[in-house]
């Protein structure tokens, strides 16, 4: 479908479904630099495409991202500020991108999910689990803090004492804890997951795409704005949607009692 120099996967899976999948099995789908940075050049290249509007992302063999891989490490205690602050930016851009694109992720958790994994996992819109899924931040275990989003993302998801609890201990949630905690939406057998997060994604491409974008940009915005903000923002947001094709073909298929067919314009 795109070819990236990364150990990434890109296949379509459904019409206008589109599937990234972190493709170093061996070390469990950890971070390197390359994969770090395939993974940015995935997922906006994908959104720039009128043809894709869901992406599932999972991870190839056992495990969802196991973390960073701590053999080949973008970054080490010895780096200036300069070079470190560049080295964790590599991190924190999968996160922001995962964020700001209009294009809405669904994480198929199919294994371990751990510290910068995890994080990527919370970034993403929704989240399914398989029996197998293994979720935690656990930063705390090798001494360091959530430096990748885990503690902006997490008390937005969770609240903020239980968000303290798994960042504090470094707790990892498997299979239905996951959704007990409310960080993904459903837990299905492992055989079953990449079906179930497509069926979803799916589902949400067969929406209008620019409503879609639109309402996913306004409540991702909503936590960093007071209420006047956020009403003249979803003003605009609603006057771009009423000027779209796509919203004369809603109606004109409301009117006529079938199902829609929406263009992306």
């Amino acid at each position: 479908m795109i070819e990236i120099d990364a150990p990434i996967e890109v296949e379509r899976l459904e019409e206008y479904v589109a599937c990234v999948t972190y493709d170093r099995p061996d070390a469990m789908n950890a971070y390197n630099e390359p994969l770090l940075r395939g993974a940015v050049e995935a997922l906006e290249r994908l959104d720039d495409r009128d043809d894709i509007r869901a992406i599932v992302l999972t991870g190839a063999g056992d495990a969802f991202c196991a973390g960073v891989d701590l053999t080949d490490m973008p970054l080490t205690p010895e780096m200036d500020f300069a070079d470190y602050e560049e080295g964790l930016g590599l991190f924190q851009n999968v996160v922001r991108t995962l964020r700001e694109i209009r294009t809405p992720v669904i994480a198929a958790i199919n294994g371990y999910a751990l510290g910068a994994g995890c994080d990527t996992a919370l970034a993403c819109d929704f989240r399914f689990t398989s029996d197998e899924g293994v979720l935690g931040e656990t930063f705390i275990d090798v001494g360091f803090v959530p430096g990748d989003g885990g503690a902006f993302l997490l008390p937005r998801l969770i609240g903020e004492a239980r968000a303290k609890e798994l960042i504090f201990t470094g707790r990892k949630l498997s299979g239905e804890e996951i959704v007990e905690w409310d960080l993904a939406k459903e837990q299905v057998d492992a055989d079953e997951l990449l079906e179930a997060a497509t069926a979803f994604a799916s589902d949400l491409a067969d929406r209008q795409p620019v409503a879609l974008a639109e309402s996913k940009r306004l409540v991702n915005d909503s936590f960093e704005t007071g209420l006047e903000e956020a009403l003249a923002d979803a003003t605009r947001a609603q006057r771009i949607c009423s000027q779209t094709r796509d919203h004369e073909e809603a109606v004109e298929a409301f009117q006529e009692d079938r199902e829609p067919e929406f263009e992306g314009r």
